[in-house]
């Protein structure tokens, strides 16, 4: 049987308030400034263990009562505030979605492999003369002076193929927070591809220019397994070891959808915030549950939080991708905050199964919208290097540009501009 998980926040974490919660929980807790690369939050964990991540407040716990934890957010001598199960969160780009309707629904299975193998065999988009990639364009990143550089991007993600040609000499931190599995190497593809948008550079093939801000500092945090899966804890353990490695701008283009009216996570509320407190800036993907024009859906967490800069998906024609959710419940934060390229998107890509003979692979997501901004939050942050991350943020939606014809909902401020 899984084992059942809590992602338990607290108010402070004061030596006799944490002593409280052991005596409460029954567990002995580790906090995560005593956790390397030998010592894992996911070798800790267990029924009398949990870890606290230093710079979040927040605590990790498994197998415990949900009664005991009720009682404990109600009893105000102890710091337990709020307490939520962990959730899956699942690589927010088209294919991901296949999956999940493949499991959910068997009578629909033929339609699923037809629509699969249309997008893994998609022809990339024929080579223009001109040396950017149709996203590029529309962000105006012809007209930029800056490449990131000093700033650090950390990609939250599948990990990063290290032997690709793009990333060769170039020096990448990373820590995987899988276990067993190593963030240098990405048979799943997802990673490389938002790694590549964020902070790659030219094609090796054709000489055009497919990443945003080639100098910044690549890091790496593998948070969803090589089947493009992760849970609550291992984003946290990585927001809190990008936290105390001072990164600037965190990338999630990873998604758990919700429901009309659900409320925001209050765990990822927090987070967000306390990152921002540590000038750190969170950007995730608004997720692709929805089938416009019909059927959209609200935004998913964690972007749904209004700490989390959520990101929307828009297409070469300077529409809303008919699978980006929209922010349908924004009386309780779930916004789209600003809106990215993200159908046909060219990046760097493993040689795997999907990929036989190319570096290059061409993907649909708000997946791949979101280290579109994330790539020019770094050149903001290079141009503006005394500005705090909470300004940067409203310099981006300042900057961003309406687009004619499409609604606040679906692509909030508007398209990011260099």
């Amino acid at each position: 049987m899984e084992k059942e998980r809590y992602i338990v926040v607290l108010e402070d974490q004061q030596k006799k308030s944490l002593k409280k919660v052991e005596n409460e929980l029954e567990v002995t807790i580790t906090s995560s400034e005593f956790l390397s690369s030998e010592n894992r939050s996911y070798e800790v964990i267990d029924n009398d263990n949990g870890v606290l991540y230093k710079n979040l407040g927040v605590l990790v716990v498994e197998n415990m009562d949900e009664e005991q934890l009720k009682s404990a957010v109600k009893n105000n001598s102890n710091p337990i505030v709020y307490f939520e199960k962990e959730r899956e969160f699942f690589s927010a780009d088209e294919l991901s979605i296949i999956n999940e309707l493949k499991k959910q629904s068997s009578e629909i299975i033929n339609k699923i492999a037809e629509l699969e193998k249309y997008i893994i065999n998609k022809p990339l988009p024929q080579k223009s003369l001109v040396e950017l990639e149709w996203g590029l364009k529309a962000l105006n990143m012809q007209s930029s002076l800056y490449t990131g550089k000093g700033v650090d991007i950390c990609i939250l993600d599948t990990g990063i193929e290290l032997s690709h040609p793009d990333f060769s000499g170039r020096e990448i931190e990373g820590k995987s927070f899988i276990n067993g599995e190593s963030w240098d190497r990405d048979p799943n593809g997802h990673g490389t591809h938002c790694a590549g948008i964020a902070a790659g550079n030219i094609r090796l093939d054709n000489g055009k220019r497919y990443g945003i801000a080639k100098d910044a500092n690549l890091k790496i945090a593998k948070v969803l397994s090589d089947s493009g899966r992760g849970t609550t804890s291992s984003v946290i353990d990585a927001i809190d070891w990008a936290i105390t490695k001072k990164f600037r701008i965190l990338s999630l283009s990873l998604a758990s959808a919700v429901k009309l009216n659900d409320q925001p996570s209050p765990l990822f509320e927090t987070v967000g915030a306390r990152a921002m407190e540590n000038n750190c800036i969170i950007i995730a993907a608004a997720g692709n549950d929805s089938s416009r024009p019909s059927l959209p859906k609200p935004v998913s967490s964690p972007a749904n939080t209004s700490s989390i800069m959520a990101v929307g998906a828009i297409d070469g024609q300077m529409k809303i991708a008919r699978f980006s959710n929209a922010g349908l419940n924004p009386a309780t934060g779930g916004s789209v905050n600003i809106c990215a390229p993200g159908v046909d998107i060219i990046s760097t890509y493993p040689k795997n199964s999907k990929n036989k003979s190319n570096n290059y692979y061409a993907m649909s997501g708000t997946s791949m919208a979101t280290p579109h901004v994330s790539g020019m939050m770094a050149l903001y942050m290079e141009q503006f290097p005394e500005k705090p991350a909470k300004e940067i943020w409203e310099l981006a939606e300042t900057k961003a540009k309406p687009i004619e014809g499409l609604k606040y909902r679906d692509i909030g401020s508007g398209l990011i501009q260099a």
